[in-house]
């Protein structure tokens, strides 16, 4: 059985109020709100953001702590992304799993050879519209951004052609669209080494 793949698009916003708008009254129903607090882990001998992307690294390593504001409970996860394409940032393998100590796996990472070289703040708005994902993201020090993501088994291609076509009913011409992420933005301006 294939692992699922995360496919997805992101786009600094200009102005997040005609997509957010947009999107619901095509039908978007927002699903969470909440504050996110990412901690980036690189291996040590890594000296600076170009260094620490999971082109050269081999994979990007998180450790998440979430504050939903709807129920006000705090979770926390380590994620790590995996390319699914060499090269490709729109195609990645994601693994998550809940961590019930979050500053003990800090130290865990530290101690086994990585550093914490980012810090990402963020508030995070999702909406569901069909099978797509959309996080409005509010990122400290960045701006603000949108990915829409879809989760897929297989026909890649088909679920990235959705993704790019339900940009565009929102507005978002394919010129807008970054070719790495939001975190890499957050990477260029806000890393530590």
């Amino acid at each position: 059985m294939p692992k699922p793949v995360e496919v997805e698009i992101r786009v600094l916003l200009k102005n997040r109020r005609i997509v957010e708008d947009k999107l619901k009254q095509f039908g978007g129903k927002l699903v969470y709100h909440a504050r996110l607090k990412d901690y980036w882990y690189c291996p040590i001998k890594v000296k600076n953001y170009r260094q620490a992307m999971v082109d050269k690294v081999g994979f990007a390593l998180r450790i998440r702590e979430t504050h939903d504001s709807y129920s006000g409970k705090t979770s926390s996860s380590l994620d790590c992304k995996t390319f699914y394409e060499p090269g490709n940032h729109a195609l990645c393998h994601e693994h998550e799993i809940d961590l019930t100590d979050a500053r003990q796996m800090r130290n865990i990472l530290v101690d086994i050879g990585l550093k914490n070289f980012l810090f990402v703040d963020k508030q995070r708005t999702v909406y569901q519209y069909k099978s797509a994902k959309f996080c409005f993201d509010k990122i400290k020090g960045i701006g603000e951004g949108l990915e829409i993501e879809i989760m897929a088994k297989n026909n890649i291609k088909a679920a990235h052609g959705k993704i790019l076509e339900l940009a565009e009913q929102l507005g978002i011409k394919k010129s807008e669209i970054l070719k790495y992420s939001l975190t890499y933005l957050a990477m260029q301006k806000l890393s530590r080494f």
